[in-house]
């Protein structure tokens, strides 16, 4: 599986790319055509120069036929091989001869202006072997030819490619080495030669080239459309692949919203109950006492109100509105305006503070929203007038922490087990199922939520959502 992940990096997935990659295997076919091409033009040169060397040879052994006398030859070896090879230097293109004795040393050069030099260690190796050796030279300057020449006075010395023959010097039916003759060529045929085949397999390769590289590109070209078209129908699929998870999440989320709502009705049904039968039994009253409690009654209606509407925002939103993305600063700012006129009914001062930032889907903070929304609003009634309630952010490792510090007398002993059971209310005229319907929003998004602190100075609540609900890293 992972071998496949990593081939698929190499598989073009569009024009440009397919384009890059037959260039890239068009030049790779270059570079093994011209090499190719560059060994077998080596090779043929080698072969013709060592067909010059062997005729050479050859002929060389034949003059010795013509110095041969009728009667008993008393020369040795050496003059036998010294005469043949200035005959041979008849032929056509030699400009001279050095002569080399058995050991490799040089001895004599025909005619006297040819320059002297030593024998090369393989062209040695090769006539103790009685074998021709063949060298050529495209660019020899005359004046390594010959000693002197009339042109040298001018200064002027020009260049001329050299085919140099180097023979072995023995009689014809035996194999004893005499010593070597190394004939200077004019090489202006063999440079003409190796010319015409440098253009022959210049044509052979561009050939070569020309009908592999239309051969590749008619061979991938219906891969490549056949990969592209695959890529195409697996992007398709991705995507309703998508669609069908995105149905299911919001499916999910729907799910989780109206359980949130059958709780909330549920938890309005009795506060309702008992101010409706309150009303039906009472008037206004003038008495103090008679309006407070009719206070009381119209703030829970109204807190009860607005959790409602807030919780439809939420349900409008789940039903597959567009979605937006807010910050976690814009999220704590629109809290605060959420929970503004209560706290300025009950002159409770409202801080905010964030530290760093990150994205969330518009779902996952309204859902976030609810939870502070409702934990600020336990924390005003809980707080003295002229006191102060503060909602933070932090990170800690992967977690995005929410904390809500009121500034009221903390909770009773006996209360901290029910805190979160609806229909348990730690206040006067509450409802009980405000702290219920947050955590169970916060077990839907992953998170937690749990009384961190309650003092008498004060209670603090912890929101812990974890990171991957932020659509980007945090600043």
């Amino acid at each position: 599986m992972t071998e496949a992940i990593h081939l698929d990096k190499f598989i073009p997935r569009s024009r440009r790319a397919f384009a890059w990659g037959i260039a890239i295997a068009l030049g790779v076919l270059a570079v093994t055509i011209v090499s190719g091409l560059f060994f077998v033009r080596d090779l043929v040169r080698e072969q013709m120069i060592r067909r010059d060397a062997e005729a050479l040879h050859a002929t060389t052994l034949m003059e010795q036929l013509d110095l041969a006398p009728d009667g008993e030859d008393i020369r040795t070896d050496m003059q036998i091989g010294f005469d043949s090879a200035v005959r041979a230097s008849r032929l056509r293109g030699v400009m001279g001869i050095r002569f080399f004795d058995k050991q490799g040393d040089f001895s004599d050069t025909f005619p006297a202006t040819i320059m002297p030099q030593a024998l090369e260690e393989e062209a040695f190796d090769s006539i103790w072997e009685l074998e021709p050796h063949g060298r050529f030279l495209p660019h020899s300057p005359m004046d390594s030819v010959f000693i002197y020449l009339p042109s040298f006075s001018t200064g002027r010395i020009s260049s001329v490619p050299v085919l140099q023959v180097t023979i072995p010097l023995h009689q014809r039916d035996t194999e004893k080495l005499a010593g070597a003759a190394q004939f200077i060529i004019e090489g202006q045929s063999m440079a003409e030669e190796f010319a015409r085949l440098d253009s022959r397999l210049v044509q052979i390769g561009a050939t070569t080239f020309a009908m592999a590289g239309v051969l590749l590109v008619a061979m991938l070209w219906p891969a490549f459309r056949r990969v592209q078209k695959l890529n195409w129908q697996l992007a398709r699929h991705g995507e309703r692949l998508q669609r069908a998870n995105d149905e299911l999440a919001l499916t999910a989320r729907i799910s989780a919203v109206g359980a949130i709502s059958a709780h909330l009705m549920h938890g309005l049904k009795n506060p309702l109950a008992s101010l409706s039968h309150f009303v039906s039994r009472n008037d206004l009253g003038s008495t103090e006492a008679d309006l407070q409690d009719w206070e009381d009654a119209l703030t829970a209606s109204r807190r009860m109100q607005s959790m409602v509407e807030h919780t439809l925002e939420v349900l409008c939103d789940a039903r597959g509105e567009a979605t937006y993305e807010l910050t976690v600063t814009e999220l704590g700012d629109d809290v605060q305006k959420r929970v503004a006129a209560t706290a300025s009914q009950r002159n409770v001062m409202v801080a905010f503070q964030a530290e760093g930032n990150c994205t969330l889907s518009s779902r996952t903070a309204n859902l976030a929203s609810l939870i502070l929304v409702n934990l600020l609003e336990n924390a005003i009634e809980a707080t003295p007038p002229g006191g102060g309630v503060s909602l933070s952010v932090s990170r800690r490792d992967d977690i995005l922490c929410f904390r809500v510090r009121d500034g009221g007398t903390g909770f009773p002993d006996h209360q901290l087990d029910h805190l979160f059971l609806p229909g348990k209310s730690t206040r006067e005229g509450g409802s009980g199922i405000g702290l219920a319907i947050s955590k169970q929003i916060a077990d839907y998004l992953e998170a937690s939520l749990e009384l961190e602190e309650s003092t008498p100075a004060g209670c603090v609540f912890l929101l812990e959502l974890p990171m991957d609900v932020c659509l980007d890293p945090p600043d």
